[in-house]
């Protein structure tokens, strides 16, 4: 049985889920995008004043908030799938090397339900700056005699020209990997913690799997680092459990792409990190 094939296919599976899952949010951040300038093209049509800005800016609110309850229900799903993939990353290795074993404790949810609310809020502020922002571009344009136009382009015609929705989607698209890299990464460490009760030698391996910009030069060199389930791992002068590992400091957890997974000596010399080449970036 090839362990570590099982392992990188889950792998495979949970890096296809952040990929899907950060275009989801961005498909809501875009329909959006497209009400909010179909609200200012009217203006082409109608008054551009103070008056007409009185009227737009309700519904510009409604969609704001039409866009935050579709991206807090987006990822609600979103995290509950890599919870379940995260146990996988135990279980289904432990299945194949050791079939019988009893791995049924149940894993409870209370930490789930927890990064579930952070990102709840995550994406509440982003919608509430998002708001701020459109709001305070139409008045600022209106108060310097912009065009209908000007202030359409300053906002944003879509989600990579400089605007402000250009900076709004990066942020729900960082909230969005990160967050469910650490529900994935949480779940497989209680998974590994449980696992460690019944299983003599059970350890847990760092994969540096990428970073969409700039690999971290610590991240990178810790990948194969191996280390016995209750011990952190060394990230160059920081400790930590898992990636993205809430007790890190920011700057060690943002975008960071790494896993890590399961290691038994029982399963054969081979570890999962001599398989995967460490890599640069995964969201190309």
């Amino acid at each position: 049985m090839d362990i570590g094939a099982i392992i990188i296919n889950i792998l495979r599976e949970q890096d296809h889920g952040i990929k899907t899952g950060t275009a989801a949010m961005l498909a809501i951040l875009e329909e959006m995008q497209q009400q909010v300038m179909t609200e200012i093209g009217r203006a082409a049509v109608e008054s551009w004043d103070y008056y007409f800005l009185q009227r737009m800016l309700p519904a510009i609110e409604r969609q704001v908030d039409n866009f935050r309850q579709k991206a807090q229900l987006e990822a609600a799903g979103l995290l509950k799938q890599h919870w379940g993939l995260g146990q996988s990353l135990v279980d289904a290795p432990i299945a194949a090397a050791q079939p019988g074993i009893y791995m049924g404790f149940h894993l409870g949810t209370a930490s789930l339900d927890a990064l579930r609310d952070f990102t709840v809020h995550k994406l509440a502020d982003i919608s509430n700056d998002a708001y701020a922002r459109i709001r305070s571009e139409l008045q600022l344009g209106i108060m310097a005699g912009k065009s209908p136009a000007e202030v359409a382009k300053a906002i944003g015609r879509d989600l990579e020209s400089p605007s402000v929705f250009r900076s709004i989607a990066y942020r729900a698209e960082v909230v969005t990997r990160t967050e469910m890299g650490r529900v994935f990464s949480k779940a497989t460490e209680m998974r590994l913690e449980q696992a460690a009760l019944v299983i003599p030698g059970m350890e847990k391996e760092w994969i540096h799997a990428g970073h969409p910009m700039k690999p971290r030069p610590t991240h990178l060199a810790a990948h194969g680092q191996r280390v016995p389930v209750a011990e952190p791992f060394r990230i160059g002068a920081q400790q930590m459990m898992f990636p993205r590992d809430p007790a890190a400091p920011l700057d060690e957890v943002i975008n960071c792409g790494c896993d890590h997974v399961p290691w038994n000596p029982s399963w054969g010399a081979a570890t999962v990190a001599s398989r995967i080449a460490p890599l640069a970036a995964v969201w190309d």
